[in-house]
């Protein structure tokens, strides 16, 4: 078992690697908040539209300044 999790620590990219293109596109799919990519990039999801109302809201609040 030890070994096991040693191996797949010991390279990052087989750890971050786990999310693939058709990964990100499921997530974008179910309409997550956040996505995350095989580089560990976080981005927002523009498809959200909970994300999309709070942009808004935030665009709003700060046009009133």
């Amino acid at each position: 078992m030890l070994k096991i999790v040693l191996q797949i620590f010991s390279s990052p990219e087989k750890f971050l690697g786990l999310f693939s293109a058709a990964d990100m596109e499921n997530t974008l799919e179910e309409g997550e908040r956040i996505l995350i990519d095989e580089n560990g990039t976080a981005s927002v999801n523009p498809a959200n539209q909970s994300m999309q109302a709070d942009f808004a809201r935030h665009v709003k609040r700060m046009s009133v300044l």
